[in-house]
């Protein structure tokens, strides 16, 4: 199932509080997916979106590319950050997995650890051999909690 992407000027869709959202686009998408396959090629599919996007999003201030995933909406999030990991760049992208969500939910917190232990390794999967991100010198970052708490993809 392909994604379709809908723009949000100035307001996170998903995420009433996104302090960086004011100064935002975001590009963001539905996922109705619960199958594991399905749901790792939305993922992709929204990693794709925003390597298209990535040329426009780097500045000489940017150092990380930052891979949010909201365990309580399953709710991915992409952007290019600074060293602050404060300042986000103009384009964002975000997709929501609600069908999923209703379904880990159901099934447990395991399961919801288990679906972000899985994100991140797509993620690190699909970074790792993409030459749009070796075009640029940022380090790709994951968390499933807050910016404080990041890991290295």
């Amino acid at each position: 199932m392909s994604l379709s992407w809908n723009l949000s000027e100035g307001c996170n869709p998903f995420w009433a509080d996104d302090k960086a959202a004011a100064e935002c686009r975001f590009h963001y998408a539905e996922s109705s997916a619960t199958e594991e396959e399905v749901v790792k090629d939305d993922m992709e599919t929204a990693l794709e979106k925003a390597m298209e996007l990535l040329n426009g999003n780097v500045k000489n201030e940017s150092l990380y590319f930052m891979v949010e995933w909201d365990r309580p909406s399953s709710t991915l999030r992409l952007a290019v950050t600074n060293d602050r990991k404060a300042q986000d760049a103009a384009d964002v992208v975000t997709c929501r997995f609600e069908s999923l969500n209703r379904q880990l939910q159901a099934e447990g917190p395991d399961s919801v650890a288990a679906c972000s232990d899985r994100v991140k390794f797509w993620a690190k999967d699909y970074l790792s051999t993409c030459t749009e991100f070796m075009n640029y010198s940022l380090v790709a970052l994951y968390t499933d909690t807050s910016r404080n708490e990041t890991s290295i993809v």
